[in-house]
């Protein structure tokens, strides 16, 4: 999982990789440690098929532009990228890793589907 700097490697990430899920967060919370547990399981699931980004917000200069310019209302917040575009995006989280993990997987696994991109996940180790 890649820790995103600042709004130019966000855009760049997202411009790069063809699929992306970015949780954008705010400081060094117990929100911010969830959300990285959460990216790692998923990612060890699926790191084969999307390309993992955690923005903690906070620390970026101009943080209020980004929010601006991204739409972000409310955080935490996670967005799938597919082709530099937002296809899929979730406010908040449960804050129970099972059924974030469930969730998110199930909507991912649907986004992807109706775009065409089938996967599987990997077997858990």
């Amino acid at each position: 999982m890649k820790v995103l700097q600042d709004i130019n490697e966000f855009k760049r990430f997202v411009k790069v990789n063809d699929v992306v899920l970015i949780g954008f967060v705010e400081g060094n919370t117990d929100v911010k440690r969830y959300m990285i547990n959460l990216f790692e399981k998923l990612e060890s699931r699926i790191g084969h098929i999307i390309n993992f980004a955690l923005f903690d917000i906070e620390n970026t200069p101009n943080n209020s532009t980004i929010k601006e310019d991204e739409g972000i209302n409310k955080l935490p917040l996670i967005r799938l990228y597919l082709n530099g575009k937002n296809v899929f995006e979730q406010e908040d989280c449960f804050m129970d890793l099972r059924l974030d993990y469930y969730v998110l997987k199930i909507s991912m696994k649907d986004i992807l589907q109706r775009h065409g991109i089938r996967w599987s996940l990997r077997p858990t180790i």
